[in-house]
């Protein structure tokens, strides 16, 4: 895996989901108490597109069943043995990378 730049930091401020893409995966990036988490940009449930939902109180929110994931860890809120593919990521003279 290689780190990629995605986008600078400030255009994801606090509170706030982005789609992006690296090494040819689409990602889903949120930013939650200061700290910038980047996923896969698909649900486990039926493979939607997580970017196409809501981002709340550090919850990504599925737009086709309304599955719930916590952005800190990935995992669902009700079944926490399914988990969102997650990548490192870190902010290096104002970007933020990916490491895919």
């Amino acid at each position: 895996m290689a780190w990629h730049p995605l986008l600078p930091e400030t255009e994801l401020p606090e509170g706030a989901m982005r789609a992006a893409e690296a090494a040819g995966v689409r990602l889903v990036l949120c930013r939650h108490r200061g700290r910038v988490h980047a996923f896969e940009d698909r649900c486990p449930h039926a493979n939607g597109p997580l970017t196409g939902g809501n981002f709340a109180d550090g919850r990504l929110i599925c737009p086709w069943h309304a599955w719930e994931f916590l952005c800190e860890t990935g995992a669902l809120d009700f079944n926490p043995a399914i988990v969102l593919r997650r990548f490192p990521v870190r902010c290096q003279d104002g970007m933020i990378l990916v490491d895919a």
